[in-house]
């Protein structure tokens, strides 16, 4: 299955921190500023699955993909009725986002062999609910050669985030041409150099504490000096475009250069005007802005 989704993406942190009026509301104004598809990171608070139906239910249009929903947090059964449920209450507008970490370890696994029994079951408590593989669209977080080779084998596309563009050129050789590759991308907007890797490094921090993302990073050429808290400068620049909307945009470019489907901006920092003023003027251009005719 070929996924046909918008190049342009959102990934949406921020729900975490809002109550459900809070989400709703963002969620519209993301959708009425011309924004297409989010997707929803599993990080703290909110449930993958619940949440996603939240961004279905409050929106017209918008495309909603868990991206992604941690496995080890629910059985195969509970994830597989919940995507079904809602790639049929939603059709087109939904997508599955499956990762694994490396704390699967601690249940004496790897995540590679996980995974790949996690999607058995996922496959056959879709077909014994009368649903077929290609009825809900599926892609795995995939960092490792191994997971990436599942993700094309498996699943119809792929979605990496905290990566450079060098990651990105490197699965784009490893799954082929056609395979859809998602890659989110941290933004600052609108703020000096100094500013902006402060509140870059203030999101960072947690991810510098996981041993798998320092492999990732590791392998990604960051010595231990770059990945020692709070991260080096070289780091920070690599991993998070700062400046205006347009040097955004030209990080994003790179990431399309190097192989990218479609990138998902992910506007580090908290949620103000501001912050909402940068995804207005990050939308995608010649997209038709709704107008809520039907909210009440």
């Amino acid at each position: 299955m070929t996924l046909s989704l918008p190049r342009a993406a959102l990934s949406v942190a921020e729900l975490d921190d809002l109550d459900h009026e809070g989400a709703v509301r963002f969620l519209r104004a993301l959708e009425e500023g011309g924004h297409r598809m989010v997707w929803i990171p599993e990080v703290a608070g909110r449930e993958a699955f619940t949440t996603a139906a939240l961004a279905l239910g409050s929106t017209h249009r918008m495309i909603v993909g868990n991206g992604v929903a941690r496995a080890l947090e629910r059985v195969p059964k509970s994830a597989a009725s919940a995507a079904r449920d809602l790639a049929a209450g939603y059709p087109g507008r939904y997508v599955l986002g499956l990762g694994v970490s490396g704390a699967v370890r601690e249940r004496g696994v790897g995540p590679l062999s996980f995974l790949r029994d996690y999607l058995d079951e996922v496959d056959a408590t879709i077909a014994r609910r009368g649903g077929s593989r290609a009825a809900v669209p599926r892609v795995l977080g995939a960092y490792s050669a191994g997971i990436t080779r599942l993700a094309a084998e498996r699943a119809d596309g792929l979605i990496t985030f905290l990566v450079t563009p060098e990651h990105t050129r490197w699965a784009r050789e490893t799954i082929g041409d056609d395979l859809f590759l998602s890659v989110v991308q941290w933004a600052v907007v609108g703020r000096d150099r100094a500013a902006a890797r402060a509140v870059a490094r203030e999101r960072l921090a947690y991810y510098l504490t996981l041993p798998h993302q320092i492999a990732k990073l590791t392998r990604l050429g960051f010595t231990e000096a770059d990945l020692a808290p709070p991260g080096s400068d070289r780091l920070v620049d690599a991993l998070v475009a700062c400046g205006t909307p347009d040097q955004v945009r030209q990080a994003v470019r790179r990431q399309y250069d190097a192989g990218a489907t479609q990138v998902a901006i992910s506007l580090v920092g908290r949620l103000d005007d501001a912050k909402l003023d940068a995804y207005r003027a990050l939308a995608p251009p010649h997209t038709i802005r709704t107008t809520g005719d039907d909210d009440t």
